[in-house]
């Protein structure tokens, strides 16, 4: 903030500090300081706005214990304090602004759409999407033409007026398609997605295979470059008779690995995938993967390993190289882990625990994910990591025990203390408050997770 005369604004630090003292109490107490609920459309006969892309057939099953390995895909998503989400009254999509409470529309119509998938991330939000009326293909078989719309979502500048209207800008920035002939809705064919502010990547999965191969699932791994805008909408332009000339900007195909390719980089998933997410960073895309001895179902290997094993792959974004990996399993047995990587302390940025290079916080894309065997036989279903702030809130499940913690390290004090930090546990009713989805984010100010009835749970501190 700046005064009258253009100097910068000294911080008021006797409205800053008690803000900040009242955080840490009831952090370190893993206690909600307020509970805020949103109620969103529910997906229970709302086909037509929100079909969220079926995860794997995998499930943990020990005795007659059995528990969910992978959740669905939330209808909403989260950054920097700005929450986007499918708003039950109006049927759009809304931005609430967290930190002062107010709300905006959404730029994007989806009446005549199905919404698959949709994540904030780098300032930009990305909704992936179909048409809701099918195609017939000269098979006979109904497709649905899927697409991407970016939108760059930013703050005003410090010199911009601030009103109800102009809290945050959210404008088009480009759309693409992402499969030539479309793809079927159902629940057989899945895909996975990241994007960084200058790529995006999918993993396509289609169990009908492909023509020739039908017994084999046809797999494909796209990267696009996104960092340029671009007016054209191809989901307005069916005939393609307004494509721009391939020389303008425009978001384009940089990496195309089919069947072959990742056979070669060992990351084919064939009929017992194990592939958990894909990320990226600027260079590469990173391949998350993961089996767990308990794993049963369609998607569950005959070869389970001897515990909890997850591994990472990296492939270079451009040009030729060696292809990053990294693996880790739970060494240890039912009752003890001993991953040399895993726990709080590594999370927030200790990279070199292992003699790793420290140049990698704990939240690297190319390391294994550890951290969800770093309590083994529990599982992290997700967390929520502030390295900055020295916060970090975990949610662990091993079957019908839940746990979600806090752990916050001793960074504000008035003495020496030591970089260990100590978990603190919620109330059980917090679990069904926020792990309804099993998925958690925010930051040190707040905590956002969904209720088992479909309703956002905003958790501030």
């Amino acid at each position: 903030m700046r005064n009258a005369v253009g100097a910068p604004e000294r911080p008021i630090w006797a409205d800053i500090f008690p803000n900040v003292a009242r955080r840490y109490f009831y952090l370190r107490s893993a206690r909600p300081r307020l509970i805020e609920k949103i109620d969103t459309i529910s997906q229970t006969g709302q086909d037509d706005l929100f079909q969220e892309v079926e995860p794997w057939s995998r499930w943990l099953r020990w005795n007659d214990n059995v528990a969910i390995f992978q959740d669905r895909d939330l209808s909403w998503c989260l950054e920097d304090g700005l929450l986007i989400y499918l708003e039950n009254v109006s049927s759009s999509y809304i931005a609430y602004d967290l930190e002062t409470s107010r709300r905006f529309s959404v730029p994007f119509d989806g009446t005549d759409k199905i919404v698959r998938r949709l994540r904030l991330a780098h300032s930009i939000l990305v909704i992936e999407w179909c048409e809701r009326e099918p195609r017939e293909l000269f098979t006979r078989k109904e497709i649905h033409r899927h697409f991407v719309t970016a939108f760059d979502v930013r703050r005003p500048t410090e010199s911009a007026s601030v009103g109800p209207q102009d809290l945050w800008e959210i404008r088009f920035r480009s759309e693409w398609e992402i499969h030539n002939l479309g793809l079927p809705v159902n629940r057989q064919n899945r895909f996975f997605s990241t994007h960084t502010a200058a790529h995006y990547a999918l993993y396509l999965w289609q169990h009908e295979g492909s023509p020739g191969n039908e017994e084999d699932p046809a797999e494909q791994l796209t990267v696009w470059n996104i960092e340029n805008t671009s007016p054209y909408r191809p989901s307005e332009d069916s005939l393609g008779t307004k494509k721009p000339d391939p020389t303008e900007p425009q978001p384009r195909v940089i990496k195309r690995f089919g069947r072959g390719a990742l056979d070669f980089l060992g990351i084919r998933q064939r009929d017992t995938p194990a592939l958990r997410e894909i990320l990226l960073d600027e260079n590469n895309i990173y391949v998350h993967e993961e089996e767990h001895r308990w794993l049963a179902g369609e998607h569950s290997s005959p070869l389970p390993p001897r515990n909890h094993y997850v591994r990472t792959t990296g492939i270079p974004l451009s040009g030729v190289g060696p292809r990053w990996f990294d693996d880790c399993c739970a060494d240890g047995d039912i009752h003890m882990n001993f991953c040399p990587r895993a726990g709080s302390a590594a999370r927030f940025g200790d990279g070199n625990r292992s003699g790793m290079p420290d140049r990698f916080d704990g939240t690297w894309p190319g390391w294994a994910p550890c951290w969800r065997h770093e309590e083994f036989p529990y599982l992290t279903l997700s967390d929520v990591v502030d390295s900055g702030a020295g916060v970090r809130i975990v949610a662990r499940q091993c079957f019908v025990m839940e746990a979600l913690s806090s752990f916050v390290l001793p960074k504000i004090s008035l003495k020496t203390e030591s970089d260990e930090t100590s978990e603190v546990r919620f109330a059980d009713n917090m679990w069904r408050q926020l792990l309804g989805k099993g998925k958690i984010v925010g930051d040190e100010r707040w905590v956002v997770g969904e209720d088992r009835n479909g309703s956002i749970t905003v958790v501030r501190f």
